[in-house]
């Protein structure tokens, strides 16, 4: 395949991802249509025909198409034309559970806090558990899937939208609405390690630092000052001379 024919066909996919269905690559545009060239991106890796796909691939397309289907704004990228975007709209019907997958390391905070809005302006879920651990995995290589009860969730004041097939929207959802495996047990805290005590040997001894400041031997008292003992030795002699002189 030529070039001119790898950029033909990279034209009529993106068409279709950013113009029709973007809804069935986990992705839903701004309110102009935009989408994150990172996060289109991301989304087509999980394709191993598209793996290969890089944003100069996409600013090649960009500037040598004379009809390109992509309008590129900074790090945002969107369809040229977009009359067959799907829209949001309000469900008719909503399924019954919702799916959504959150990293390990935010499960505790979901757990008892519930699902809010973080990037997005809205809690992205899914009623197909595979593409709820598809989007998953797009943070986190091992998510936790949860379960959201609809109708619980209604009931507690939640609102839900919906996007292409399989997509749906809350603005938030309660934590006794979803349901997720058992949080993982926290090691309890101990006290530090105590540093082991050195058995003592015979003969051992431990310094005596106050002894030893002043040049003393450990556990001995200080030797009388040697000029003093000198004076005394000389005294001593003197007082003999003088009672045999």
């Amino acid at each position: 395949m030529t070039t001119d024919q790898h950029i033909k066909k990279l034209a009529k996919f993106l068409e279709y991802v950013l113009a029709r269905r973007p809804d069935e690559f986990g992705l839903i545009p701004d309110p102009d249509g935009f989408v994150k060239i990172k996060t289109l991106l991301q989304a087509l890796h999980e394709d191993p025909e598209w793996r290969h796909l890089r944003e100069a691939h996409l600013n090649t397309l960009h500037v040598t198409e004379r009809t390109a289907p992509i309008e590129i704004q900074g790090d945002k990228v969107r369809a040229t034309q977009r009359e067959q975007l799907p829209a949001i709209r309000v469900p008719a019907q909503c399924p019954k559970v919702l799916y959504t997958a959150v990293r390990q390391r935010a499960y505790p905070a979901v757990h008892e806090n519930g699902l809010k809005p973080g990037l997005l302006p809205f809690v992205m879920l899914s009623s197909d558990m595979a593409m709820a651990q598809r989007l998953g995995r797009r943070s986190d290589n091992a998510p936790v899937l949860l379960t959201i009860q609809v109708a619980k969730s209604q009931a507690a004041g939640t609102r839900f939208q919906q996007y292409g097939e399989s997509l749906f929207l809350a603005d938030a959802i309660s934590p006794e609405c979803i349901n997720g495996p058992p949080l993982p047990k926290e090691k309890p805290i101990g006290s530090l390690p105590k540093a082991p005590v050195q058995p003592k040997t015979p003969g051992s001894f431990l310094p005596d630092l106050a002894s030893a400041k002043h040049g003393a031997a450990p556990h001995q008292k200080p030797q009388r000052n040697e000029i003093e003992w000198k004076k005394d030795r000389r005294r001593a002699r003197k007082d003999k001379d003088r009672r045999w002189g």
